[in-house]
């Protein structure tokens, strides 16, 4: 059915992202004593465009180039799949992703003009717009592709959420934020294994391709390390709340990501288990903080 394959196209399962990250941010804004509904519907609807248009976008640009012609398809990576089955058009797929650009930015703009053409975030929407419409021709072929992921998940996903609630700059949304970015990251690093022959014959040279699958693979331990450790020194020095501790329950799930990631770095469907276990760390982390943030509400 039509639905379905917008469904798969849109890749419903990862939009579970934002519906979990945002709310994060507006909860750390009710601990800080702000809280707008209609601001916090619409931070959702806008974000959840915008990762909506990610996902079609770069699904199109990927067919155009040839990427997705070359790859193994896994559940999370090599794309939906559905242009190369021809189940809809790559201008049906570029229109639906234009679509949901301009629903993404037409709420921005709506802050950006309640707030007075705020400079901060006029440059978090331009930041947002350029990396989504540029990061398959370009950015993802200059190996900044995974930063800029985490970047846009992570620091200005969180800091803008807050800010449009409460005007303010602080730090805790961007530690938060740094947590997210990422974990997004580790996401999309482990998903560019399979890819990595495919992508580096059609000029996609992101860090698994320059650094080798056995460095990147080794190098992978501390990136998402990296996560845990920033939430437990931010508690420990008082940037969050000590709720947040709570997310290191998602921890055997990364370390099963490392592990799997480990010993089936050269491998494709070995792999998928530990791509798996790295979505699931990312989403349990972020519905454990934000359970953290809503029992600190509470609580103080």
């Amino acid at each position: 059915m039509v639905h379905n394959v917008w469904i798969r196209e849109v890749r419903a399962p990862f939009l579970l992202l934002p519906t979990i990250f945002v709310p994060i941010g507006i909860a750390i804004a009710w601990n800080h004593g702000y809280f707008d509904l209609l601001t916090a519907i619409l931070s959702i609807f806008g974000v959840v465009s915008l990762h909506a248009s990610v996902n079609v976008l770069n699904d199109y640009f990927d067919y155009r180039s040839g990427i997705d012609l070359v790859t193994t398809p896994t559940p999370f990576s090599g794309g939906s799949r559905i242009l190369p089955a021809k189940e809809l058009t790559s201008n049906s797929v570029l229109f639906a992703g234009i679509g949901f650009l301009a629903a993404g930015l037409s709420t921005g703009f709506y802050f950006v003009y309640k707030f007075a053409f705020d400079p901060l975030l006029i440059g978090i929407l331009l930041a947002a717009a350029v990396s989504i419409v540029a990061y398959s021709p370009l950015i993802s072929t200059w190996g900044i592709g995974e930063l800029i992921v985490g970047l846009n998940f992570g620091p200005m996903l969180m800091l803008g959420t807050y800010y449009v609630q409460t005007k303010t700059i602080h730090p805790e949304p961007i530690l938060v934020g740094a947590v997210l970015g990422i974990l997004t990251m580790g996401i999309l690093y482990i998903n560019e294994f399979p890819d990595t022959d495919a992508d580096m014959q059609k000029g996609r040279m992101h860090l698994i391709a320059r650094w080798g699958k056995a460095k990147a693979a080794q190098r992978f331990n501390v990136l998402i390390g990296s996560a845990y450790l920033i939430i437990i020194a931010s508690v420990i020095l008082g940037f969050i709340t000590p709720f947040a501790l709570l997310s290191l329950i998602a921890l055997p799930k990364a370390r099963t990501a490392a592990r799997v990631l480990s010993q089936n770095y050269e491998k494709i469907m070995e792999l998928v288990p530990g791509m798996a276990s790295m979505v699931m760390t990312t989403l349990w982390t972020a519905l454990l903080l934000l359970v953290g943030y809503i029992i600190s509400g509470l609580v103080f």
